[in-house]
Formats: C-alpha cells, structure tokens, sequence
C-alpha cells in the first residue's frame, strides 16, 4: 500500500506538470541551470534516454530508484565534465547499501576560472583584479526496492550560487520509480527531478546609495528547472534500445533515444553507446526564432570498461555530446567498486 501511494503522488505530480510546462513562453525563466549539466561518462554519450535502467552512482543524476543496483560493497566515482566556454565541471560521487536499502551521496561543482574584474569606470577590467563564481550542489539519494521488479528512489538538493560578495541557495526534491516487466525484456521509469523553492540573490553588491542613502536592490525570485522524464528501455540480447520523452518546466521538450552495446571479455566488462536528443516543439511556440528552437547540441557517443582487480572493480567510462555552436564536450569518468 505503502508503494501505491508513492506511485500515485508521482502521477498526479507529473499530470501537473505535463499541463503546465513545455512551450517557448517557458524559456529563460529558470534558475539554477547547473542542475541540468550532466555527471558520468555513460548518460551523457546515451543523451540521457537510459533512465529506466541507469544504475550505481550514475543514477543519482539520472535516475535516484537506480542506485540500489550498484553491485556489492561500495561504489564510488569521479568525473570531469569539459563544458563550453572553459568551464569545467567536479563531480564525486558514492553509493552504498545502509538504513535498509542504499545511500548515496554525490557533490557538483563548477569551475568558471578567473573573470576580469570590471566596472562602469574600468570597463576592460585593466585593474588586475578578478574572481571567479562558486556554483555546487550537493545531493543526498536514498532507494529501496519493494519486489524484484520494483524500486523506488528520492534526491535531497542543496543549490548554491555566490558571485563575489552576492549568492543565493535552494533546496530541491527529486523523486523516481524503476519497474521491470515481468515476461517482456522491457524496464519503465519515471523521474520528477527539481522540485522545489525558488532561488533569490541577495548580498552587498546589490546595495547602493541614492542620494547618500543606502539602498538595497531586490532581486527576483526564480523557479528551479523542474523536469519530468518518463523512460524506456527494451533489450535485445546484449544490445540496449532506450528512448525517452523529457517534460520542462523552463522551455521545449525532449525527445531523447540512444542504444547501448555490452561485453563480457575474459571477465572484463566493456560497453559502447550513442544517442541523440531533440526538442518537442508544439504550436504554441510557432513564430519563435530559430536560435531558441534549435537544439545546439548534436549525437552523442562512448563508450568505457570495467575490470576486477582482487576485491576492487575498477571503471573507467568516456562520453563526448557534439556541438556545432560551442565544439564538442566530454566527460571523463572513473568508478571504483569494493
């Protein structure tokens, strides 16, 4: 009973946010956009369509019901995202099986390097000063499987964003359901992913003086970008076919397929992927430019290994997503398993 419940706020969640998400007049209104950018190697070379089946500490992201299928032991993992712009993104990230099912804990961060310091009298920021913006999230997963076929999973997000002397935080709630069929070779997720307060900046560089009396700017408050994904996965033998419909709060769908080739060799695991994401445009977004209706971002491809040495399982994994605006991006990911 306990389980029908949770499916049951799940669907009314997601009907919600199937009626109110979407459409072009959506666009630019979220914040707290590092919440999208992808960690681990394996989802961004498969587009992300492979949440019905994501596992170990790559299902934190994508997926948190998918957590529970990390193996024996511990596993944990490192990656580094090369973003557009030289911006770098940290990620660390561990799993293991406690409090009745399993845990997981992961921590984002993004690197933006150091930014010339400009003002309205120094423009061209000649003075040598500079700094350099602190975006993280920190992420706290727990699962539990209810039957061999069923399993579900919840994300606890702390968002932070300073510039300089000016920051601000959120909270979000991420919730997940994996099902496996019982006959066909055929898995279903679903995710609501970032639900929940909104984010406001505030700080002294938004103080001012007007007529020799201080000041404060209020900044608006603004919505996280909420998401809604619901999953497929069907294999075939050793070939995994995943597509999935992606519902957003802060501008166009997502339609997101890919596929996945696996092997086992002299005890060594090895896979390869690709896939591909385009955007869902309705009539409601019909006069819109082309720049907002085009997806900037092309296939996707990688591919990675896992070997066992003694009572370690060590991975590495490799996902590059193709831009023709911003050049290609990767992802380098390590996994450790003991």
């Amino acid at each position: 009973m306990k389980f029908i419940n949770i499916i049951k706020s799940v669907l009314i969640m997601a009907l919600v946010s199937l009626g109110i998400s979407g459409t072009g007049a959506s666009v630019g209104t979220d914040s707290g956009t590092q919440l999208l950018l992808p960690t681990g190697a394996k989802g961004l070379a498969l587009s992300g369509a492979n949440s019905a089946t994501v596992s170990g500490a790559d299902a934190i992201f994508y997926n948190p019901a998918g957590i529970i299928n990390h193996g024996d032991g511990v596993e944990t993992q490192f990656a580094q995202y090369n973003y557009i712009a030289d911006i770098n993104l940290g990620y660390a990230a561990f799993v293991s099986d406690m409090m009745g099912g399993t845990v997981g804990l992961s921590f984002k961060t993004l690197d933006f390097g150091d930014i010339k310091w400009t003002t309205a009298d120094d423009t061209h920021g000649e003075s040598g000063k500079t700094f350099s913006p602190n975006f993280s999230v920190l992420t706290a997963s727990y699962a539990k499987s209810f039957t061999d076929r069923v399993s579900f999973g919840t994300n606890l997000k702390m968002i932070n964003e300073s510039v300089d002397k000016t920051g601000g935080s959120a909270f979000a709630l991420d919730m997940g359901v994996q099902y496996k069929h019982s006959t066909l070779p055929l898995h279903l997720g679903i995710i609501l992913k970032n639900l929940g307060t909104k984010l406001q900046y505030s700080g002294s560089n938004l103080e001012e003086y007007v007529d020799s009396e201080p000041r404060s700017i209020i900044s608006q408050a603004s919505n996280l970008p909420s998401q809604l994904d619901l999953a497929l996965t069907y294999t075939i033998n050793d070939i995994n076919v995943y597509g999935s419909f992606t519902n957003n709060s802060y501008g166009f769908n997502e339609l997101k397929f890919g596929g996945q080739f696996s092997l086992n060799l002299a005890g060594i695991d090895l896979w390869m992927g690709g896939g591909l994401n385009a955007y869902s445009v309705d009539d409601d977004t019909d006069g819109w430019d082309e720049a907002l209706t085009n997806n900037n971002f092309g296939v996707t491809f990688g591919g990675g290994l896992n070997v066992p040495l003694g009572s370690l399982k060590v991975g590495v994994d490799y996902g590059i997503k193709s831009s023709d605006t911003f050049g290609n991006t990767g992802v380098m990911a390590f996994n450790i398993g003991f």
